[in-house]
């Protein structure tokens, strides 16, 4: 598996660099963004210390992943985004 870094700014809501790297991990849903941020992954995954569902914005490198992006809870938007929104 790829190394995962965590940006500084995807701590700014409060989640630890090891819920959001066990979060991406064991994530549930992820997909790559379209165009203009086709660069960019986009991932819901459940912390291990809380068990919340976190949604996570990372850019994948040659030498691993770079999230820029964590919190929780997960937003309508994402959930729309990947296909979880409720009808």
């Amino acid at each position: 598996m790829d190394k995962v870094y965590v940006h500084k700014h995807a701590l700014k809501h409060g989640l630890d660099e090891d819920e959001i790297i066990y979060a991406w991990s064991n994530f549930v849903r992820s997909q790559q963004r379209q165009t203009p941020k086709e660069d960019q992954i986009v991932r819901i995954g459940y912390g291990r210390k809380t068990s919340q569902a976190i949604q996570m914005i990372g850019v994948l490198a040659p030498h691993g992943a770079l999230i820029i992006h964590a919190m929780s809870p997960v937003q309508e938007s994402i959930k729309k985004e990947l296909g979880l929104s409720r009808r």
